[in-house]
């Protein structure tokens, strides 16, 4: 349903509690306003079944947080750090049924599917151009667990190996993050991205950054992760913070209320949607190696290298392009198997 107000603008808000989409008045055209050289048409149509879905799959989330004293609790390779309940393995199947019936003809990669077959590879590359559904039904489920309200139901389609639509929704807080690629704007809720006002970031020492130290203890991965904190931190930065959800975590660099993160051992499904958010938001996605730049000008991002390093939107020419080799310096190589 479209709402035109007096000066003909038009907003795009998502209704609480519901997957519906209306517009309101806002100056400029809205993200589901686009001509076909800015997006493809068919992206938005996907925006809609993954907000449709999002609101659904949030909703048994939701009940189940709230009664999560009941939840049966299994360590995936027998790793207490590595958590994954019923409710995953639940919401994945509620979200990849509904997906099914309205794109047969599509690929579904999910965590849980994933993780459960024993194959680690996702099979997303360049050169599929069949597009690709990549969940994570529970992005943060030690927080779900622990009752931690950063939890995200994420959903995107990956096409060629690039990630085209994203829906971030935690369900918790109720925050609906979403963006289709050169669509013109991402959005929590009803308010486009990053949250004003913008504040300046003239270096690393005024920055708020995150991190994570992942599920992956080994004394390697750990001594490099903490060497590379150490190095950020005594940069300085101005505070440090872990969110325990990737893709919540890059929406909130989208938003603006962090200023930057890095990880490694990210999955495609944690960090697909999210990646969509926050370039729409004018924020830089890339890689711990700098990836050649696309036709658009920007970095390509791999999603499936198990590596993100990201900033938020500046109003500083070049300055997070800085702040994101800055941080680059300081880390250093983690192994993972691609996804």
């Amino acid at each position: 349903m479209e709402t035109v107000h007096a000066d003909g603008n038009f907003r795009v808000s998502l209704h609480k509690r519901s997957s519906r989409i209306t517009t309101h008045n806002l100056q400029g055209p809205s993200f589901l306003d686009r001509t076909p050289d800015m997006a493809d048409p068919t992206h938005f149509a996907y925006l809609e079944t993954a907000l449709h879905i999002a609101r659904a799959a949030g909703a048994t989330v939701l009940t189940a947080y709230r009664s999560r004293n009941t939840l049966h609790i299994d360590l995936k390779g027998g790793n207490d750090a590595d958590l994954v309940t019923q409710v995953d393995r639940g919401v994945e199947h509620q979200i990849f049924t509904y997906l099914r019936t309205q794109h047969p003809g599509h690929r579904f990669v999910g965590e849980e599917g994933t993780a459960e077959s024993g194959v680690s590879e996702t099979g997303i590359t360049s050169k599929d151009s069949v597009p690709t559904w990549v969940v994570d039904p529970i992005d943060g489920t030690t927080n779900f667990v622990h009752g931690f309200p950063f939890v995200a139901v994420s959903i995107a389609v990956v096409v060629n190996g690039v990630p085209v639509v994203g829906v971030v929704y935690n369900p918790i807080l109720d925050e609906m993050f979403q963006a289709v690629r050169n669509g013109g704007a991402a959005r929590m809720n009803d308010l486009p991205l990053p949250l004003p006002p913008v504040r300046p970031l003239q270096s690393l020492a005024r920055a708020l950054v995150a991190t994570e130290y992942g599920s992956d203890r080994g004394t390697d991965v750990l001594d490099a992760k903490f060497a590379a904190l150490r190095e950020v931190v005594g940069a300085p930065t101005r505070g440090v913070r872990s969110l325990g959800s990737a893709a919540l975590t890059m929406c909130y660099v989208a938003r603006g209320a962090l200023d930057a993160y890095w990880e490694a051992g990210v999955h495609a499904w944690d960090v697909a949607a999210a990646a969509v958010i926050l370039t729409e938001a004018g924020g830089l996605v890339g890689n711990w190696d700098a990836q050649a730049a696309t036709e658009s000008g920007l970095e390509a991002y791999d999603i499936c290298a198990r590596n993100v390093v990201c900033v938020r939107k500046t109003e500083e020419a070049g300055q997070a392009e800085a702040i994101q080799a800055e941080i680059r310096k300081a880390l250093r190589p983690v192994p993972y198997q691609r996804d």
